[in-house]
């Protein structure tokens, strides 16, 4: 019975004349669908766009961390880009450690005062207070006049800045390394598709997104710290200032964090839709599982880099 008065409906047709414009009831859902499609808001961070992938920059890469994740999580998935993206990534984790090393010694040097650091095993065994010490804090340089002392107190002379620069470079990307098997395993617990080089990319993504909020904090910091020290501060307020810049590179790892759960959860599309959902949840919680053993091996990392170039900085 619809077909008969399909087929009416067609017979009855009018023509359609060149510049008439239709009435029929095609035209009307053409428009309201236009009209629909009008309303629909379309959320910055997704790309419709086809993706051209030009030569992979060092600059080009930090832009990308800043200002579109999206497109630089689609980069990571091209195979050509993988062994241009690891030295990169890894370019630019070690370039941000080092102005926080740079930082945090021309803040220190200031102080007149350098951490002195306890072995672990000795301050398990109580003999020490404290695991970082700040030795002469009130003092604002070295009080001595021998010209030789000076030279041998100043941190950029006798090589205990070169130290915090290395501990910190070094013992961050080790501490990567470290753990990267942990996290391969945890991916493949969430049943997403990726190799040990994917891994590895997402990590130093991470670690180089860290190392990006690192360098925006730092100004900050160095103008509060280096105001405390013009103005005066007292010993206490001072002593925790310092202990929260060197303890700044965590506070900027969450942001890595962060992107190393986004980068894995864009990979969950390769699993079927039905499980998606489920394995998403325990993603996040491997995600977090890992990082709370990153977070406990860098410090024993940087600490152990400390003591085996000189023990104490």
């Amino acid at each position: 019975m619809k077909a008969a008065e399909y087929v009416e409906s067609l017979e009855t047709t009018k023509p359609e004349l060149p510049g008439h414009k239709p009435s029929t009831s095609h035209s009307v859902e053409t428009a309201t669908l236009e009209t629909d499609a009008a309303d629909i808001e379309f959320d910055d961070d997704v790309i419709f766009e086809p993706v051209e992938f030009g030569p992979v920059k060092l600059l080009g890469l930090v832009e990308l961390i800043l200002k579109n994740r999206s497109r630089m999580h689609i980069m990571l998935r091209e195979p050509s880009l993988k062994s241009e993206l690891i030295p990169r990534f890894l370019a630019i984790s070690l370039i941000g450690f080092l102005f926080f090393g740079v930082a945090m010694s021309v803040v220190l040097s200031s102080t007149g005062s350098w951490p002195e650091l306890t072995a672990i095993k000795d301050y398990l065994d109580g003999q020490h207070g404290a695991l970082i010490d700040f030795p002469n804090l009130n003092s604002t340089g070295p009080t001595t006049s021998d010209s030789q002392s000076t030279l041998a107190d100043n941190p950029w002379l006798n090589g205990a800045a070169a130290k915090l620069i290395l501990a910190y470079s070094l013992g961050l990307i080790a501490a990567t390394g470290i753990c990267l098997p942990s996290l391969y395993f945890y991916g493949l617990l969430a049943g997403i598709k990726m190799s040990m080089l994917d891994v590895t990319i997402h990590a130093l993504k991470s670690k180089a997104t860290a190392a990006v909020a690192l360098v925006g904090i730092l100004p900050i910091y160095a103008a509060i710290s280096m105001g405390m020290v013009i103005f005066g501060a007292p010993a206490s307020l001072l002593k925790f200032t310092l202990i929260l810049g060197l303890v700044l590179p965590f506070i900027a790892g969450f942001w890595g964090t962060a992107s190393l759960y986004v980068g894995f959860a864009s990979l969950c599309d390769t699993l079927p839709l039905e499980r998606r959902h489920r394995r998403e949840c325990f993603l996040r919680r491997l995600v977090l599982s890992w990082s709370a053993c990153y977070t406990a091996i860098m410090p024993i990392m940087i600490f152990t880099l400390w003591q085996s170039m000189g023990g104490e900085l």
